[in-house]
């Protein structure tokens, strides 16, 4: 096999090239803190005894576990396959650029809401409104800058005396 050359890797059923680059560190970190977040609200209404306060309502006893155990769970499929494609960029095209859109939308969303609607909190622990609203902002700012893509890398070129090199993404 030549240098530089592309080697096909399966992934999901998929083969897709593999360019030898590494992750992309802004969707995987996204990735990340998105399942992350997920992974934390499933374990919240025990956390915070959301039962207890809804002894008179049976029916929100039952469903506000179910509504938060969905959103959950999409939160952390979402953040799962943001880390793939950010260790296999090929999946970005197409479909998973919509994906990654979404999950920004819905970062953006989260913001938005904690601005117009911020969380009720004791005096003590008002700092953490400024920390969720920065978590919402930041995982948001990482998603939409997946989006606007990533330079080609700088070609191995020799050294010529006197002469500039371009970046390879200008035309001649």
């Amino acid at each position: 096999m030549e240098p530089g050359a592309k080697v096909a890797r399966p992934v999901l059923g998929v083969v897709e090239p593999h360019d030898g680059r590494g992750p992309e560190l802004g969707l995987a970190l996204a990735g990340a803190l998105t399942a992350g977040m997920g992974l934390v609200h499933f374990a919240l209404p025990t956390i915070f005894h959301w039962g207890d306060a809804l002894t008179g309502a049976p029916a929100l006893r039952w469903g506000l576990p179910l509504i938060n155990a969905s959103f959950s769970y999409l939160l952390l499929a979402g953040g799962a396959v943001t880390l793939v494609m950010a260790f296999r960029p090929g999946l970005k095209a197409g479909v998973g650029r919509w994906l990654i859109a979404i999950m920004a939308g819905y970062w953006v969303l989260n913001a938005v809401w904690q601005v117009l609607l911020p969380m009720p909190m004791p005096r003590g622990l008002s700092a953490l409104r400024w920390a969720f609203l920065g978590y919402g902002l930041a995982v948001a700012v990482l998603y939409a800058s997946a989006l606007v893509g990533r330079f080609p890398p700088a070609a191995a070129a020799p050294m010529r005396a006197g002469v500039p090199r371009r970046a390879p993404w200008v035309r001649s």
